[in-house]
């Protein structure tokens, strides 16, 4: 078993060799500047790509009630043409595959949502109930005996040390503003619990358990302030019970990638933004947060949903998980979804990743969007959202004359498997 110390070394190779585009940069602008030019250059190892259809509705504001929806697939290509495309699916089809009825093996959706997003939560209430009868209409007709219709829904918002109060509101032992209470909502998440408590409510009516997924905050505050080494080795353990897989997760060639185009400029605008001067529960730094602990606290993040949804469906066999986590936690296959992939592999569960009214904004660097230009995307049609991420092979140097070759793909990263839109 990897040691805490040695964890902790891999990781700080890890950060030398994912960053050396944030470490031979200057300021904020300099690397977002680098990161745009990245996604446009065919050598860069990222490809932005416009094979969308014109049509493709977009939902405009978050006072739109309606729950109707138009969904997506997204077939990355990383032949020498790395020309993915985007085909619409009949709703009825995407919630059957989302249902995993066909082979019983069970797994996880992950329900990419924006947190303030009135739309997206009334389609994940929409998504829950009708996979809760796809999946109990499939068992009355007995082709999902194996799973015997076990359905959670997990949940970012919530950590885990609130899992009883979870399990209490469930069995209908306590009210709609005691779990508010009881779960820190207004300390611990921030964002409104009103466009959340459809959900909760809807799950209490269908008795389908809720999970916590998240990590205690005063647990992911010392990794803020001290890394990896603050946690206690039973801490270490109780959030990353496969240290190996973890470890091994970020020596990959498209990791690399992934943090230099999603966590590397997020850091710099939380830089930017000057709130990088105290941790998740308040302790003020002396200086800014190094990025090493930026990095340790969101891959420790990503790694305890993961790990928590995992422990789940291995606890029920055949049984679904469906997680409403943050669209930049779903995307490019580098954060939750690669990490439960790597975790099921040897079980063979499913793991199907969904980003709900996806923007411009959710597919480039943090900070190298205007709000001004997300809004022009919005009202001209998505055709400038990335599909997919090029990744190099081993040996090749990211912008040298190598790297332009077709040759040099290693692999690309699909933003997600299917793409959903309120209409």
């Amino acid at each position: 078993m990897v040691s805490l110390n040695t964890l902790c070394i891999i990781i700080t190779l890890t950060l030398a060799a994912s960053c050396t585009l944030v470490s031979a940069l200057s300021t904020r602008r300099e690397v977002l500047g680098s990161a745009v030019r990245s996604a446009t250059a065919a050598g860069s190892g990222v490809l932005v790509s416009s094979s969308l259809p014109s049509s493709l509705p977009i939902a405009n504001a978050d006072d739109d009630t309606s729950s109707a929806f138009s969904s997506y697939q997204i077939y990355p290509d990383a032949s020498s043409k790395l020309d993915p495309k985007l085909t619409s699916i009949d709703p009825n089809k995407l919630t059957q595959i989302l249902s995993k009825t066909s082979g019983n093996q069970g797994g996880a959706v992950w329900l990419g949502e924006h947190h303030n997003s009135v739309k997206d939560h009334k389609l994940q209430a929409q998504f829950i109930q009708n996979i809760y009868q796809h999946r109990k209409q499939q068992q009355k007709f007995g082709s999902s005996s194996k799973s015997d219709n076990k359905m959670a829904v997990g949940l970012e918002m919530i950590q885990v040390q609130f899992q009883p109060v979870l399990d209490r509101y469930i069995a209908k032992q306590i009210s709609d503003e005691e779990l508010k209470e009881q779960v820190q909502w207004e300390k611990r998440w921030f964002w409104s619990f009103d466009g959340y408590l459809p959900i909760f409510q809807k799950c209490r009516e269908l008795n389908i358990p809720l999970i916590a997924l998240n990590v205690d905050s005063e647990d992911l505050g010392l990794v803020e302030a001290n890394g990896l080494p603050g946690l206690s080795r039973d801490k270490l353990q109780k959030y990353v019970p496969d240290p190996n897989g973890f470890a091994q997760f970020a020596r990959n060639r498209y990791y690399k990638t992934y943090v230099d185009y999603v966590i590397s400029p997020s850091y710099e605008l939380h830089k930017e933004m000057g709130i990088l001067r105290t941790t998740i529960t308040g302790q003020l730094l002396e200086e800014d947060m190094s990025f090493a602990r930026f990095f340790s606290g969101r891959i420790l993040w990503d790694e305890t949903m993961a790990s928590n949804a995992y422990r789940w469906v291995v606890d029920n066999p055949g049984g679904l998980i469906c997680c409403l986590v943050g669209a930049d936690h779903v995307k490019f296959t580098g954060g939750i979804t690669g990490r439960f992939q790597r975790m099921a592999k040897e079980q063979q569960l499913d793991c199907t990743s969904v980003i709900l009214n996806p923007t411009l904004i959710d597919t480039r660097p943090s900070g190298s969007v205007s709000m001004l230009s997300n809004v022009a995307a919005l009202a001209s049609g998505p055709n400038d959202l990335t599909l997919q991420l090029r990744y190099l092979k081993e040996g090749v140097a990211v912008g040298s004359e190598e790297s332009r070759l077709p040759e040099s793909t290693g692999g690309v990263l699909a933003l997600a498997d299917y793409l959903v839109l309120s209409t």
